[in-house]
């Protein structure tokens, strides 16, 4: 499911041969394993070398690579569609569901490492373990992975702030050092009050960090880095659901990745201590 959903999310970066062979792709993924890379060529009215280039973009080695990976996909779709049309009981139906929900999640969370570079994960968590503050921002649903994420970031003695409110969170940003960051988190990318904080920060020269869905997007344009987490499934019902989960799965991976670089499991420690204290009569 991974390979679908990495080109769906990539549809609005494609050239035209591009889009006419994802199109293809997408509207006769169960077709696939019966191609060869000339018969895709001609299929769509395009040369070898671009169905190879196509797959190359897509982070496979060659046209194999791609085939097997849509075959997989398709294999798990039609085991999904069998089980969920077969009669159950309310409990099975139940049962079906969550195992849907779980391995349509477990897509999700493989893609993390197939959409966003080692290099980057890194740079980016150099990036939020060198600033003096943290700045966060996401409004509706990705406002939950916003506060999560600065939770994880409080938890490490990094001094992190956020508000649902775009003008507070303006004000915010005026009071950043250049030593700040600013990390902008949005489903869409397309926000315009995160649009407008990410550039102001950058008018200060205040490094801005995106987490988008798998997309072109204004967002992820005007960032200095970039993090992304796939979306595109077919199920409406989830698919919200998943992106959320995606990023702040990612979000963690970050978040474990400063405790390996600051090694403070002491910190950690202690500020389990200070939750303590809600506890106490």
């Amino acid at each position: 499911m991974v390979c679908l959903l990495k080109i769906r999310g990539m549809l609005q970066q494609m050239s035209v041969i591009e889009r006419k062979l994802a199109d293809f792709i997408l509207d006769n993924a169960n077709l696939l394993r019966d191609y060869s890379s000339q018969q895709l060529a001609d299929a769509v009215g395009t040369s070898q070398s671009s169905v190879v280039k196509f797959c190359q973009k897509l982070g496979y080695k060659g046209y194999p690579d791609l085939k097997l990976a849509v075959n997989e996909a398709v294999i798990t779709a039609s085991t999904l569609q069998r089980d969920s049309a077969e009669p159950r009981q309310v409990q099975n139906n139940l049962t079906a569901m969550v195992e849907q929900l779980q391995f349509s999640l477990q897509s999700h969370l493989r893609g993390i490492l197939e959409i966003n570079a080692e290099k980057t994960l890194l740079e980016v968590a150099d990036m939020l373990a060198k600033a003096d503050n943290v700045l966060l921002a996401g409004y509706g649903k990705s406002g939950i992975v916003a506060h999560d994420m600065q939770f994880r970031l409080l938890q490490l003695g990094k001094l992190a702030l956020l508000h649902s409110d775009p003008a507070i969170a303006l004000q915010m940003a005026s009071m950043l050092s250049p030593q700040s960051i600013v990390l902008l988190v949005s489903e869409s990318g397309q926000n315009a009050d995160l649009l407008k904080l990410a550039r102001y920060a950058k008018q200060r020269q205040i490094p801005v960090i995106s987490l988008t869905s798998f997309k072109t997007n204004a967002l992820s344009v005007a960032a200095d880095q970039a993090l992304f987490a796939l979306s595109g499934d077919e199920n409406v019902r989830i698919n919200p659901i998943l992106v959320q989960l995606a990023q702040q799965h990612l979000c963690h991976i970050l978040y474990l990745l400063l405790c390996q670089q600051q090694n403070n499991d002491h910190q950690l420690e202690e500020n389990s201590k200070l939750l303590n204290i809600l506890a106490q009569p």
